[in-house]
């Protein structure tokens, strides 16, 4: 996340800011970070990071036309994209990333993917997408995600990192093919 007093890189589960020592207050409800007592998205108080502060949920922080469901919530997700050669496969916590996580090897070479780019996330709802605060942003179905917002994919949608359009893929209970 981004610490909302000196806007560095900081780890998504800190209380305090590594770079300037800030206590990082998150909102009550949807779990943004922010400054001051209340949150700029829904108003709610905010609350020291940690202990009871809740992790913000795909419910609060999109609506979606198509739920991901419980389809394809098993193994890894696969990431594919035949213009640039791309093809890997991601579990849950897998971050995508030009200088972290466990692709650099894959998205090292394309400068507008950031060093953190985005993460992805498997939980009883399905695959979901975070950006994690990247300068050129995470799409998806056409929409910039809001940094550090967890957002569900469902069937039949793109995802685009920076500039790489991307078509994922991951099993189903059946054994067909989704694609997102």
């Amino acid at each position: 996340m981004q610490c909302p007093s000196c806007k560095e890189q900081i780890d998504d589960d800190s209380c305090y800011c590594d770079q300037c020592g800030a206590q990082i207050l998150v909102c009550s409800v949807c779990g943004r970070p922010g400054r001051g007592k209340r949150c700029i998205f829904d108003g709610k108080e905010l609350v020291p990071a940690g202990g009871n502060a809740p992790q913000a949920s795909a419910v609060q922080q999109v609506q979606t036309s198509a739920q991901s469901g419980s389809a394809g919530t098993d193994g890894k997700i696969k990431f594919t994209s035949q213009m640039h050669g791309i093809t890997i496969e991601a579990g849950d916590g897998d971050v995508i990333g030009r200088k972290s996580g466990s692709f650099t090897n894959v998205f090292g070479r394309f400068n507008y993917v950031s060093g953190m780019h985005c993460r992805i996330i498997k939980n009883a709802g399905g695959w979901h997408i975070q950006d994690l605060g990247s300068t050129n942003g995470t799409f998806y179905n056409g929409n910039r995600l809001a940094p550090n917002m967890i957002y569900p994919v469902a069937s039949n949608t793109t995802v685009k990192i920076a500039d790489i359009e991307l078509l994922i893929t991951y099993g189903t209970p059946e054994g067909g093919t989704v694609r997102i």
